[in-house]
């Protein structure tokens, strides 16, 4: 018997039939900060009762990045494995880019130079779900960003973006939050927290 981990607090899955019938994949927009950009005292509020994401605090300057593609082309990914110290849970996602000017590109290796990054994603189920933001001691170490494909295509048709993959692990899965009672509200809290 492993008296490190015991089930007391795991609560009956009982799903709602929303549960049971939500939407899958990810909104057309991915919201992008990294956690440097966070406030050091409060950074992140958490709802006690739901333990949803409520709130971010930045420092002074710092604002939130808004990346926008299409529908039906983007998502989120996490997996489980068992290591020497427990469940360590992946993080990530996956974002289709499409640009039109060096300015654009310019933004994407930016990004790509942070190994700190966070993705808020607004999901086809209502949820809003946080990538990188919260382990079970504070804030978790974030996600990178790599290119696993891109280029022109060679036909006209063909694509001509750059898929950007987030990957992280924390020892905890990705997080809900609700920034707001709506999806609408939240969507409004973080367009505000990027035109800041």
């Amino acid at each position: 018997m492993d008296n490190c981990a015991p089930v007391t607090g795991v609560t009956n899955l009982d799903p709602s039939c929303n549960a049971l019938r939500k939407r899958g994949g990810a909104g057309k927009t991915f919201y992008i900060l990294a956690l440097s950009q966070l406030a050091l005292l409060a950074p992140v509020g958490l709802d006690p009762a739901t333990k949803e994401v409520i709130s971010l605090a930045f420092k002074a300057g710092e604002k939130l990045k808004k990346f926008t593609g299409r529908k039906l082309k983007n998502s989120t990914k996490t997996s489980m494995e068992q290591t020497e110290n427990g469940p360590s849970y992946t993080h990530g996602g996956v974002f289709v880019a499409y640009f039109d000017s060096q300015v654009e590109k310019e933004s994407i290796e930016k990004t790509a130079l942070a190994d700190d990054l966070v993705i808020i994603v607004p999901l086809n189920s209502g949820h809003f779900e946080a990538h990188g933001l919260i382990s079970t001691h504070g804030l978790a170490d974030g996600l990178s960003l790599t290119i696993p494909e891109g280029g022109s295509g060679v036909q006209y048709e063909d694509a001509t973006t750059l898929t950007l993959n987030f990957d992280g692990k924390s020892d905890k899965l990705p997080v809900y939050c609700k920034f707001g009672e709506t999806v609408q509200e939240s969507i409004a809290y973080l367009e505000g927290l990027a035109a800041a």
